[in-house]
């Protein structure tokens, strides 16, 4: 299920689709950058993150569940110079193929949203219990937002 605010949608038509190199070695770079945490997938840029000094009762008090805690630590910000508005239902095609392979049957959210010449992603496991991060809604929102599911 891929659902698009009007905005995005205005976008996605007036730029088309396009298949693009570029946006498929980043998916495949974040990705390789995953490990997952109590059940979770986090991004772990450098290897560092230590789950045993992790205060996870705080960290779910403020975010609410595992999802907010997915999506929290799951925030990454490209110029759209690194993935074209042209190839942003290929980035997340080949982020859910990635996820895939790495994590095997789990279901994923990814979101898209643009600001300001940049492309924001985010990306939780779909736990049927916690439901979708963001509203169905999606025009809702003041930004052009795209979430694959």
């Amino acid at each position: 299920m891929i659902n698009i605010n009007w905005m995005m949608n205005q976008i996605l038509l007036k730029e088309g689709e396009k298949k693009g190199l570029q946006a498929e070695m980043i998916s495949k770079q974040v990705i390789k950058k995953t490990r997952l945490i109590r059940n979770c997938v986090i991004f772990d840029e450098n290897g560092t993150l230590n789950e045993e000094r992790m205060n996870f009762d705080r960290i779910l008090k403020i975010v609410g569940d595992w999802t907010g805690y997915e999506v929290s630590s799951n925030e990454l910000r490209f110029s759209e110079g690194e993935i074209p508005r042209n190839q942003i239902l290929y980035f997340v095609d080949c982020l859910n193929l990635e996820l895939s392979r790495k994590y095997g049957e789990r279901k994923f959210g990814i979101i898209i949203s643009l600001y300001d010449g940049s492309i924001d992603l985010r990306f939780h496991t779909y736990r049927e219990e916690e439901g979708l991060w963001l509203d169905n809604n999606l025009d809702k929102y003041d930004a052009p937002i795209l979430y694959s599911v």
